[in-house]
């Protein structure tokens, strides 16, 4: 049996775009739709018996009929070919409100072989291979909780225990059913979880950090489970690796933001034999390149330019997304030409930005990862690692901080 494991798809990002004259979109949706395509005839080719995808269908739960039509037209194709197609619920596919559908649900209406998890459940799934079961976790919704007057008086971080205790309740009464009545049928685990070992983009890491429940892989990985599939952190990743069952976040299929520029995207292909051994391989999509320049001319006097176009020569910048940013001092600002440097961009297929910030204090330099352009949050990490004094309480100022901006913000 064959499945293709996906996950944080989320299509409705545009930053870094520009419109696309011929299609009237922006480029940043075309190239999610891009992968999205990429993925389907990869799954068409390779005559996959189940589409598993684990979250994260847009960038939120209110997608625009633009959006919710690339995503129709992108899985079409699926649906044509009578491929079954699971479907877990993530926090970007829940709506704020208790009661309201979530942005899948529309797909389940529409398609016989869609299945939607909202909740936590079992779902047997008919495949041309046989029979897959898949144990469904969708995110941890607290509204749902809240909403009903046991729960009503409790705070955030109550709730959250709470959810965290359903979740490990229902993992081990599965776990346990398949262990006193073992049949022939695999067995996937499939949730939009946080598991605390897993290694975050740099995109996520803050806002993470304090809202989500938390995970361990012991909870997940029971050996009465075949595959452990994942998504909500968006770099691939196999948490329990070289061991039965893998844990596997099949990470995003597009960059979102530069934050993610050095990391390769894609999904995966599970293969699970008559016996039951289960193999994976990932392929990679065609994602749009980012390509970053930190650049620290204060101590390349007397010639930055010839330094900035070095820098910028080393990398290949073809069909990329792009952004120079440069740090020297107040002697050296006059002899930085932005013109020049944009046509030494020429190859690149979009220059996000090109921008010089002047080091008044040479004897102090700032860290070149540092920008006017970063979330406080973003920031705020890299000044931690940049004091020493800070570093050993790190997770601790981290989450303080993302607690008061969620407390701040929502």
């Amino acid at each position: 049996m064959k499945i293709l494991h996906t996950a944080d798809i989320h299509i409705g990002y545009t930053t870094h775009g520009k419109l696309d004259q011929q299609a009237g979109l922006n480029t940043r949706l075309l190239d999610f739709q891009k992968s999205f395509d990429f993925l389907v005839q990869t799954a068409l080719d390779e005559k996959i018996d189940a589409l598993l995808f684990c979250g994260d269908a847009y960038r939120d739960a209110t997608p625009s009929p633009t959006e919710q039509q690339i995503f129709a037209r992108c899985l079409k194709p699926i649906l044509e070919a009578n491929i079954p197609v699971v479907m877990v619920v993530g926090n970007h596919d829940h709506p704020f409100a208790h009661g309201r559908a979530n942005a899948l649900q529309i797909f389940q209406e529409l398609a016989a072989q869609v299945v939607v998890i909202d909740k936590l459940e079992v779902q047997l799934v008919e495949t041309k291979s046989g029979l897959l079961r898949i144990v469904g976790l969708p995110w941890p919704v607290r509204t749902n909780l809240f909403a009903k007057e046991a729960y009503a008086a409790f705070s955030p971080e109550e709730l959250k225990s709470k959810i965290h205790e359903f979740y490990l309740e229902f993992i081990l009464e599965q776990a346990d059913a398949l262990r006193e009545q073992p049949d022939e049928i695999p067995s996937i685990l499939a949730g939009h979880l946080h598991i605390d070992t897993a290694m975050m983009s740099k995109s996520e890491r803050i806002t993470l950090l304090a809202k989500d429940p938390m995970f361990s892989v012991g909870a997940l990985a029971h050996k009465e489970f075949d595959y452990i599939a994942l998504g909500h952190i968006h770099k691939f990743q196999d948490l329990n690796p070289g061991n039965q069952p893998p844990v596997v976040y099949s990470g995003s299929i597009e960059r979102i933001s530069f934050n993610e520029c050095d990391e390769e995207k894609g999904f995966v292909m599970v293969t699970i034999d008559d016996a039951k051994r289960v193999s994976y391989a990932r392929v990679l999509t065609p994602a749009r390149p980012f390509v970053s320049f930190d650049i620290d001319v204060t101590l390349k006097s007397p010639e930055p330019m010839a330094f900035i176009l070095a820098e910028i020569a080393k990398k290949n910048i073809a069909d990329a997304i792009v952004r120079v940013r440069i740090l020297c001092s107040i002697d050296q600002k006059s002899e930085i030409d932005i013109s020049t440097i944009k046509e030494a961009l020429q190859e690149a297929f979009l220059v996000s930005e090109v921008s010089v910030e002047v080091n008044e204090k040479p004897k102090r330099l700032r860290n070149p990862d540092l920008s006017k352009t970063m979330t406080a949050a973003e920031a705020l990490e890299i000044y931690v690692e940049q004091n020493a004094q800070f570093k050993p309480i790190k997770e601790k100022v981290l989450k303080i901080a993302a607690e008061l901006e969620s407390g701040l913000f929502g």
